[in-house]
């Protein structure tokens, strides 16, 4: 049985990356690194589809292929679509694809710092852009920029 995490049992509307992120250094300037690839906008606060506050600031992890980690719902099917295999759990390192997450319970302080496990672009130098990643996240939290 899969459990996906449903986009109406979250306390915030997720909306999609930003498609410029990665030329809007007023935006999204790089606050780090994670993993060998850049965080832009860590720390910072910004909104959902709402126009509420996101409640994590973890930022947009990658460059080539970014992932924004506030939009990341855990769902999984960009890694189970990804022919070379560039994602990977966060919570659950070594491990990638639907239903592989790591199951956070609500009111655990895992939860209140993450809601969801995050999918982490940690090989994105191996993306060929065949954008099905892209074409598959249910809330658009990833951006293929090809060089």
């Amino acid at each position: 049985m899969i459990l996906l995490v449903k986009l109406e049992s979250l306390d915030y509307k997720p909306k999609p990356i930003e498609q410029n992120f990665a030329n809007d250094e007023a935006n999204y300037p790089v606050t780090g690194e994670h993993n060998n690839h850049k965080v832009r906008a860590e720390g910072k606060e910004r909104m959902d589809a709402d126009g509420k506050p996101y409640p994590t600031k973890f930022g947009i992890h990658g460059t080539i292929v970014g992932v924004d980690w506030e939009a990341c719902i855990a769902d999984g099917a960009c890694m189970d679509v990804c022919p070379v295999s560039l994602f990977e759990w966060e919570l659950n390192p070594g491990q990638s694809g639907t239903d592989n997450d790591k199951k956070l319970e609500k009111g655990t302080p895992e939860y209140e710092k993450y809601i969801t496990d995050k999918c982490d672009p940690i090989r994105e130098a191996e993306c060929i852009f065949c954008m099905a990643c892209e074409s598959v996240c249910p809330t658009l939290a990833i951006k293929v920029n090809p060089e």
